[in-house]
C-alpha cells in the first residue's frame, strides 16, 4: 500500500502501481458494501444479497496490498538503519497522526454533519487533564486500533520486523525455503481453520504469527518472480470464479439459515479467500503485463499518482464514509445495487482530492505520504 520505492525504473513496477490502486478501490468497496452486509436483519434480503456480491468482489483487497508490499520490500537490499528510518518516515508518523484523529473522533471532539466537519460536539476529554488525555489516547492506540481499518497497520508493522530476515532468503537461490514457509502458513492457517470450522472445535496447533498475513507477504514476492503464462492465467481465472461462487453461495446459505451474517467464508485468512486473492493477484499481473507491453505513459503516470496517494486514501477514507453517511449517501438507505458502487466511487475520489491537497502542504505532506 505504501509507496516503497521512490527512485526506480518506472516500467518495471507499473504493474505494482496498478494492482495497488485496484486494491485501494477494493478496500473502499469492502467497507461500503459492509454497511448493509453486516446488518442482515435490518435490510431486505435482496439488498443484502447484492451487498454480499460486492463484498465478495472486495475480499481480495487487503491480501493484494500485503502481496504488493512483499513483492516490493523483500527483494530490496539495504541496511537495517535505512530500512527502519524509511518505515518511520513513511508509515509510523502518518499512522500515529491519523490514529490520534480517529481517537479524538471517538471521544466526540468532532463530528460529521451536512458541513464537512463540526468541532466540539461533545465533552471531548473535558474531564481529563492534558497529561491524562494524552495517556488515554496513547492507551487506546496501544491496545486496539483507533478505527476498524487501522488493524492493517499493526499487521504491517509486524511484517516489517520480519522483513530483514526474509531478505536473507531473497537471493534467488533459497526460494524453496520461502515456498516451504508458504506451505506451513497454508496448512496451519487457512486449512486448519477450515477443519476447525467443520469440527466445531479448535485444534491445539498454534504457530501464531506464521499463520497470519505473512503468507500473503511472501507469496507476493514469490509470484512476482514468476512469468505469468496464458495457461496459468486461465487456471487463475477459473479458480477465482469457483472461489467467488463458493464464497457467495455458502455465505448466503449459512447466513439465511442462522438469521444473521455468518462471515467465516469471508474471513481474509480462510482457504477460499486465500485462493481468491492469489488468483486475482496472478490475473492482475497478467493483465498489467499485457497492458504495459507497449509504453503507456499516461496510464503509468495515473497509476504512479494513485500509488503516491494510496496510503493517505487508506487512512482517511473511513472519515469520508462517515461524512457521506451523514449526507444519506449510503447503501443502507438506498438500493444497494446502485448505491454501493456510487458511494464507493464518491468516497474514493473525495478521499483522493483531500489527500492530493494535503500532499501540497509542506508540513502535512509527511502525514499522508
Amino acid at each position: 500500500m505504501v509507496s516503497e520505492i521512490s527512485s526506480r525504473p518506472t516500467a518495471h513496477y507499473e504493474w505494482a502501481d496498478l494492482i495497488r490502486g485496484i486494491g485501494i478501490v477494493l478496500v473502499i468497496l469492502g467497507h461500503v458494501s459492509g454497511i448493509p452486509n453486516q446488518r442482515f436483519a435490518e435490510v431486505s434480503l435482496l439488498n443484502w444479497d447484492v451487498s454480499n456480491i460486492y463484498n465478495i468482489i472486495a475480499r481480495s483487497c487487503v491480501p493484494l496490498l500485503f502481496m504488493i508490499s512483499g513483492a516490493l520490500l523483500i527483494p530490496r537490499q539495504e541496511s537495517l538503519s535505512d530500512f527502519y528510518r524509511k518505515r518511520f518516515q513513511r508509515v509510523l508518523l502518518p499512522f500515529l497522526f491519523w490514529s490520534v484523529l480517529y481517537v479524538l473522533w471517538k471521544y466526540g471532539c468532532f463530528t460529521f454533519t451536512d458541513s464537512l466537519m463540526a468541532w466540539g460536539g461533545k465533552a471531548c476529554l473535558g474531564d481529563y487533564t492534558f497529561i491524562n488525555a494524552v495517556k488515554a489516547v496513547a492507551k487506546w492506540i496501544l491496545t486496539r486500533p483507533a478505527e476498524y481499518h487501522m488493524w492493517f497497520m499493526y499487521e504491517l508493522f509486524a511484517l516489517y520486523l520480519i522483513t530483514p530476515v526474509l531478505r536473507l532468503l531473497a537471493d534467488g537461490t533459497h526460494d524453496r525455503y520461502l515456498w516451504y514457509m508458504v506451505a506451513i502458513w497454508f496448512i496451519f492457517g487457512p486449512l486448519q481453520r477450515l477443519v476447525e470450522f467443520q469440527l466445531h472445535y479448535d485444534l491445539i496447533f498454534d504457530l501464531g504469527f506464521l499463520t497470519s498475513y505473512i503468507g500473503y507477504f511472501i507469496l507476493g514476492y514469490l509470484l512476482a518472480r514468476i512469468r505469468i503464462t496464458k495457461p496459468m492465467a486461465a487456471v487463475a481465472a477459473l479458480v477465482y470464479i469457483v472461489m467467488a461462487v463458493y464464497t457467495l453461495h455458502f455465505t448466503h446459505v449459512f447466513s439465511v439459515g442462522q438469521g444473521k451474517l455468518v462471515d467465516y467464508f469471508q474471513y481474509l485468512l480462510s482457504w477460499n479467500i486465500a485462493l481468491l486473492a492469489v488468483s486475482l493477484y496472478i490475473l492482475l499481473r497478467a493483465w498489467a503485463d499485457h497492458i504495459f507491453r507497449v509504453p503507456r505513459p499516461r496510464l503509468a503516470k495515473f497509476a504512479a499518482q494513485l500509488t503516491a496517494a494510496s496510503f493517505g486514501i487508506y487512512l482517511i477514507h473511513v472519515f469520508v464514509i462517515n461524512w457521506m453517511n451523514s449526507l444519506h449517501i449510503s447503501p443502507l438507505t438506498n438500493p444497494a445495487a446502485l448505491w454501493i458502487p456510487v458511494t464507493t466511487l464518491a468516497v474514493f475520489f473525495v478521499s483522493w482530492i483531500i489527500i492530493a491537497i494535503l500532499m501540497k502542504i509542506p508540513y502535512l505532506r509527511a502525514v499522508v505520504a
